[in-house]
């Protein structure tokens, strides 16, 4: 009876043995570095949390400050469970990210005070969470691949080597000693535009006086947008189009019009003859006027009548009497 209750014992000690071996974890054991188990949990939502190792290190402005603890999927995110040290004071408004330090580094989560709200903000309570919107997933693999692949396939690096092969062929001639000569020239151009910075600003300060009175003429420029001036620009466009077909035709007249250039010259000297007698008339007018005036015409010049003597059919003077004068002249009645 002894004989197969020991071999029975010994194997259920092993089964025993083996099945506690199976339900170690390694992440159950000790770890070195700090593992804040004086601190406080909070919950950080990401949209995905890929190849986030256990006990990730949780940064904030450049110093560890907490472990992730766990990670536990969601209906609509990822919950990453981080332990935080006790002195360690999470604003509300924290943004967290997923980041590597380097290419084949392990992820982390880095904590970043927030841009956009620069305002103070409550700290997080122990169990607090930090809500999607403020938190940043790292691309997936998948995408970066794709993205790399499409980069690599799309002819960019053809491109790239295309553009410095085009930036080599523009250098100048002769080496290193044409880019010294185009260097020095350069250098030349810009003292030359240092010392001459008066004209630069006199050009700007010209540029802004012309805006300045372009926007005093803004009215005349909304009449010339209005419909009326699009309305007298289209006119103006009609009547030149007119005027340009009438020129070509008096450019014929004059291109064959030579002979009209002995009447024209005719014409000059009879004008000049006109001008010449016009002057001489004014001239001898006067004269001719003193000689009708004082000679033919002297009333003209003394137009009053001295009466100096009157005398009657009787023969009886008749200047004494004015009344009877102003009756003969009929001034009186």
């Amino acid at each position: 009876m002894t004989g197969w209750i020991r071999p029975v014992a010994t194997a259920v000690a092993i089964a025993l043995g083996v099945s506690s071996c199976a339900s170690i974890n390694v992440n159950a054991l000790p770890q070195p570095g700090n593992s804040y188990r004086d601190g406080y949990d909070i919950v950080i939502e990401f949209a995905n949390a890929l190849n986030l190792p256990d006990r990730a290190k949780v940064v904030l402005n450049g110093s560890a400050v907490g472990v992730v603890t766990k990670v536990a999927l969601t209906s609509h995110a990822v919950d990453v469970t981080a332990r935080m040290g006790s002195d360690i004071t999470v604003p509300s408004n924290i943004h967290a990210a997923l980041q590597q330090a380097t290419v084949l580094g392990d992820i982390y989560v880095a904590l970043q005070h927030s841009q956009a709200d620069q305002q103070a903000a409550s700290a997080l309570a122990p169990g607090g969470r930090i809500p999607l919107t403020q938190t940043t997933s790292p691309p997936q693999l998948e995408d970066t691949i794709a993205t790399l692949a499409n980069f690599v396939s799309s002819g960019s690096i053809q491109r790239m080597q295309n553009t410095i092969i085009r930036i080599d062929a523009v250098q100048p001639p002769g080496g290193q000693g044409g880019i010294r000569k185009l260097a020095s020239r350069v250098a030349a151009d810009l003292s030359d535009l240092s010392n001459n910075m008066d004209a630069v600003d006199q050009l700007l300060n010209s540029t802004s006086q012309t805006g300045d009175v372009m926007d005093k003429l803004r009215p005349i420029y909304a009449d010339w947008l209005s419909p009326n001036g699009q309305e007298a620009f289209y006119r103006a466009g009609v009547i030149g189009e007119g005027i340009a077909t009438v020129l070509p035709a008096l450019g014929s007249i004059y291109a064959q019009g030579f002979w009209l250039v002995p009447l024209l010259k005719s014409l000059v000297g009879a004008m000049g003859a006109l001008q010449h007698s016009k002057w001489d008339f004014e001239r001898e007018a006067p004269a001719w006027r003193r000689i009708f005036t004082d000679k033919f015409l002297r009333e003209d010049k003394y137009p009053a009548i001295n009466i100096t003597s009157i005398v009657g059919p009787d023969g009886r003077e008749l200047s004494g009497n004015v009344k009877d004068v102003l009756r003969i002249l009929g001034a009186a009645p």
